[in-house]
């Protein structure tokens, strides 16, 4: 019903204001609307099937990336090469070469073809002469035999001058050939040369940074050995400073010890010397001490 509505207004505004083009956009904006949330509904739709493939190929895409790129690196760094070491110029060289030995055969073929052709005429005027011999003059077929004679010596002329021209052509060609085949040889040779001189360029080279890292690698080397050779002397040389020092303290020590026992003896002594002498026990005091001893030895229980 809205939409209907909406028709009519813009059919009545089409038609009565013709030039208030605003209002008629408005309002069929207005009428669209259903459709293009819809459309949008859609679109999600269509957005979440899309959304399970996204990650695989995406990761896809990357890797034909790389792969494209590695091989735009690839080339470039041929083409570097070949450009450096003058294989460039060999490879025009051999294209030129070819490219004149396929004019060549294109020539060679017309040639063949236009001799051909100058045969034939040469046969159609040899037997038209052989007719000829065969005619009296006073009749109608020599007269016919004779035009024919002579528009078949026209035609050997044309192709007599074209085959002239076609062979002369050939010649040029063949001769461009050979200095596009000495000119190919000789750009193989520089580059050769250039590759071999490049090569011992690049053994000298290498060698000598041999030679370089294996004199640093040594330096190095013998720095550290001479640093811990000094490292180990130092720790001698304190080693027996501590020895020494502890051989001190040791002999110290004893002196000390001695000493300390020679105090303690004579301590002991004027100690014994202060003390007062016991009185010696006689044997009767000595008996009369231990008398049940003697009896219970003597006399056993009964």
């Amino acid at each position: 019903m809205f939409a209907k509505t909406v028709s009519l207004c813009t059919a009545h505004s089409w038609k009565t204001t013709p030039l208030r083009t605003n209002f008629v956009i408005l309002i069929r904006s207005v009428a669209d609307r259903p459709r293009a949330i819809e459309s949008t509904a859609k679109e999600k739709e269509s957005y979440q099937y899309y959304n399970a493939f996204s990650q695989e190929s995406n990761l896809a895409m990357r890797r034909v990336g790389l792969i494209d790129l590695a091989k735009s690196k690839l080339y470039d760094a041929q083409s570097f090469y070949d450009e450096f070491s003058g294989m460039s110029e060999v490879k025009m060289a051999q294209d030129k070469v070819i490219k004149i030995q396929d004019q060549l055969q294109l020539v060679q073929e017309r040639r063949r073809h236009i001799l051909l052709e100058l045969m034939l005429v040469r046969k159609q005027l040899q037997d038209i002469h052989i007719e000829l011999q065969n005619t009296t003059r006073g009749e109608q077929r020599y007269v016919e035999l004779i035009k024919q004679e002579f528009g078949v010596i026209g035609r050997e002329k044309e192709k007599n001058d074209i085959f002239q021209i076609i062979d002369q052509e050939e010649r040029e060609l063949f001769s461009h050939l050979t200095a596009a085949v000495k000119t190919s040889h000789e750009k193989e040779r520089t580059q050769a040369n250039n590759v071999k001189y490049w090569s011992i360029i690049a053994s000298g080279i290498g060698v000598l940074l041999g030679i370089v890292a294996t004199m640093t690698n040594n330096y190095f080397r013998n720095t550290q050995f001479e640093a811990i050779r000094k490292m180990a002397e130092e720790s001698n040389a304190k080693l027996l400073v501590v020895e020494q020092k502890l051989t001190a303290t040791e002999a110290t020590l004893a002196k000390m010890n001695v000493e300390w026992s020679r105090y303690l003896t004579a301590k002991l002594v004027a100690e014994q010397r202060q003390l007062p002498r016991a009185q010696l026990e006689s044997w009767g005091n000595y008996l009369r001490r231990h008398a049940v001893r003697f009896v219970r030895y003597f006399i056993p229980k009964a």
